[in-house]
């Protein structure tokens, strides 16, 4: 496995540690995703904070593998700087890498502020998308370091 050089600098700044990789760990990450995926599917789609919600948390698991996959954690770097990586590793576009920062703004805002305004449908169904699409990468990523 190579990982990507923006990661020398992370780990040399201290914002990520470097650890032994855990393919195992890795798989059950992803796993985990794909449960929170399929979870969203049956909530009723006025239950737009919970989708929005499950996705989230599905997004970070991938973020999670990922992390693991490359052999590090993160130190004194937040979730923010570990969602903006990963997800420039999974070749999310410019504005996907944006709507996925304006979606853990809208978390932190929602979970330790305020619940107003209300989660839009629109707002749950992209982080459902971006979770789609970041489920899609990490399996590939994964794949494509196979034997």
């Amino acid at each position: 496995m190579n990982r990507p050089p923006e990661y020398a600098n992370l780990i040399k700044t201290n914002a990520f540690a470097e650890v032994q990789a855990n393919p195992d760990a890795c798989a059950a990450l992803i796993k985990n995703a794909r449960d929170y995926h399929d979870m969203v599917k049956l909530l009723p789609e006025e239950k737009t904070l919970q989708r929005f919600t499950l996705a989230y948390e599905g997004f970070f698991q991938i973020v999670q593998a990922v992390l693991e996959f490359y052999g590090v954690r993160t130190k004194d770097a937040g979730r923010n700087t570990a969602i903006l990586r990963v997800a420039a590793d999974l070749a999310f576009e410019s504005g996907e890498i944006a709507a996925v920062a304006r979606a853990h703004d809208r978390r932190n805002n929602t979970s330790y502020r305020s619940p107003f305004p209300p989660m839009s449908r629109a707002e749950a169904d992209a982080m459902i998308s971006l979770l789609s699409k970041a489920i899609q990468g990490a399996e590939r990523l994964v794949q494509s370091s196979g034997p």
